[in-house]
This record gives C-alpha cells, structure tokens and sequence, in this order.
C-alpha cells in the first residue's frame, strides 16, 4: 500500500496557484506527490507544471482522467464547471478534493455525494475555512465561554469588481453573483461558530444585475437563538479595511480580521457596563504557508486511510451550506440557465 497521494490539479487557474502554494509547501512531509496538471491549454499546462514541480502536464482534462496513476484530483475551475468536472473525476476512479462551491446547487451535490459512495472515492468541499486554526482557536475560546453565551454574530465579505458581463461574477451561464463567491463564507462561518446548529428563519435583501446577485443582505436565526447578519457585494467595497466578522457574547465580543483566512482575531472583554471600555487580547495563529495546506493535509490522510468522507467538513455539512443558499436564491427568484 503507498504512505502517499498521487495528486493532481485539473484547470491551473489563479486559486490553483495558491493550493499549489501550500502543497509546495507540505511536500516534504512525504505524503503528497506533485504528479500531474491538466488544462484545456496545453502549453499553460506545462507553464504551471515547470512552476510548481509537477511531473506531467495535460492539454486535456481526459488525459487526466485516464491517467490510472492519478489517485486525486484537486478541482479548480469556476464552479459552475464543478459538476461535470468532479462527475468524471468519480467515473473515472480519483479521489476529488472540489473548490467551493463543490455543486452550485443542493441538487448537483446530491449526485455529487452519490457517485462519491458508490464508487467508494473520498469526496470533499474545499472549505478551507473548515480548517483554519485561528477559528480552532476562537471556537475554543467560546467553548470555555471566555465572553459568555454568544449571542450575534456579524460579518461582512464585498469587493468591487469593474462590471464586465464577461466576467464569472456578472455572467449568470457561470454560477455568478456574490452569493456563491463570497457570501458562502458569511454562512459557513456563522455555522462554525454556532456549531452547525439548524437555521430556523432567514430574512434577505438583494441587488440584481444582469440575473445575477451583485449585493445581497443577509438575517440568520439559528435554533440555538443565535442571529447572524451578513453582507456580500461584487460592485462595492467593505466598509472597513479587512472582511471583518464579530462574535458577540454576554461578556465581550470577538473582532475577526478578514475571517475567511484569518489569522488573527481581537478578544474585547467588556470592563464597564456600556461595553465602550474593553480589555483586549490578540489572538494570533498564524499559517504554516498559506492556509490552503489544512484541507489538502487533512485530505490526503483521510485518503490513505481508507476514508471516504470527511470528519471534519462532512457531507452533510456541505449540503446543509447548498441548501440555504438556494433557499436564498429561491428567495430571490435567482435561477441559473441549466435549472
């Protein structure tokens, strides 16, 4: 039995450069294998390759499914091309660690998931944040109730992006919309905090431009009694310097500094009643690389140990995800072509 992954990484996009990043990172380690990487450009492909210390590179994505000496791929596309990518990856007997979102809706992860079991593959969302050891840290922090019961939980996640209909974000054929780029983050962190406690009411607001969701405001309520607020927007920027989220709790609040890679976060203790005077502690966790090297590591051992879901971002942890955002969507009347 190999002790390593033979890795692979399908569509050598801007994200890829980054996974590529912290698997060049980690390879020491032993048990990942930089093996091989397919575009539909076959000289980009070989570019990427040469980069980053790949072995083989691809002027197809087939190349590479039929290449039986690939055992994972890491999906990297724009999601709206996830679907048919991850599908023939399982068909084609590789193991799938798929960029978020893994399905663009609740439905074509279902079939993703699916196919997953019957071919007995590993399948994972790349959920990065799912992995982050600064939130491990702030999760602990608010196990040993350091602010008390927490209470609300507010973030914000906007980029300005110059309008171009061409672009995936604008152009409603590619899954776009702020939604799905940006706001899952928003959610799955307020789902983290909340320790995935069910969503029992939703209230939104949204902007659309050319059918896609260029700015969307967002209310939670979850069964626990915790609210979330969020914003998301690809045509205006945040209002503060870095995509903030803040935990509030009885006793303080917890300042996260862009928290969908974060890396440092702010504990305020409230010192007088109004809450205006706080003791402040910097909490302070940073990456062994980028961040990117906790979802691959934690996906390649559970390959090599035979597993094929994740403990940590499960199944149904992905498609409780899926389904408030198209929740949202339907709330919006927001549908892509294909539905």
């Amino acid at each position: 039995m190999k002790n390593y992954v033979n890795w692979a990484i399908l569509a050598p996009g801007n994200i890829a450069k980054n996974m590529a990043t912290a698997m060049n990172g980690i390879v020491k380690d032993g048990k990942i294998h930089l093996y091989a990487v397919a575009s539909r450009n076959l000289e980009r492909a070989k570019e990427f390759a040469q980069e980053w210390n790949f072995e083989k590179a691809y002027g197809s994505y087939e190349e590479l499914y039929n290449d039986p000496e690939v055992d994972a791929v890491y999906v990297a596309n724009p999601h709206a091309f996830h679907f048919e990518s991850v599908m023939n990856c399982l068909k084609a007997g590789k193991h799938v660690l798929c960029e978020k979102p893994a399905g663009c809706s609740r439905k074509q992860l279902d079939k993703m998931i699916a196919l997953a079991k019957k071919q007995n593959l590993f399948f994972m969302e790349a959920m990065w944040t799912a992995f982050n050891p600064c939130i491990a840290a702030i999760k602990k922090c608010i196990a040993e109730e350091t602010i008390g019961k927490v209470k609300h939980i507010e973030s914000h996640f906007c980029n300005r992006i110059a309008y171009d209909p061409k672009n995936r974000l604008y152009a409603p054929e590619l899954a776009g919309g702020a939604l799905l780029d940006l706001g899952i983050y928003n959610i799955y962190f307020a789902m983290m905090i909340n320790d995935f406690s069910p969503i029992v009411s939703r209230s939104s607001n949204v902007r659309l431009l050319n059918g896609v969701d260029v700015w969307n405001s967002v209310n939670l309520t979850f069964k626990n009694g915790v609210t979330t607020n969020f914003q998301s927007a690809a045509d205006m920027p945040n209002s503060t310097e870095t995509h903030e989220a803040v935990i509030f709790g009885e006793k303080g609040y917890i300042r996260v500094y862009n928290f969908f890679l974060t890396q440092k976060a702010d504990l305020n203790l409230y010192t007088n009643d109004s809450g205006n005077e706080t003791e402040i502690r910097v909490m302070h966790v940073p990456f062994r690389v980028n961040g990117y090297e906790y979802e691959v590591m934690h996906a390649t051992d559970c390959i090599l140990q035979g597993k094929t879901e994740s403990s940590i971002h499960t199944f149904e942890k992905s498609q409780n995800l899926c389904k408030i955002m198209d929740d949202l969507r339907k709330d919006w009347g927001m549908k892509y072509p294909w539905e």
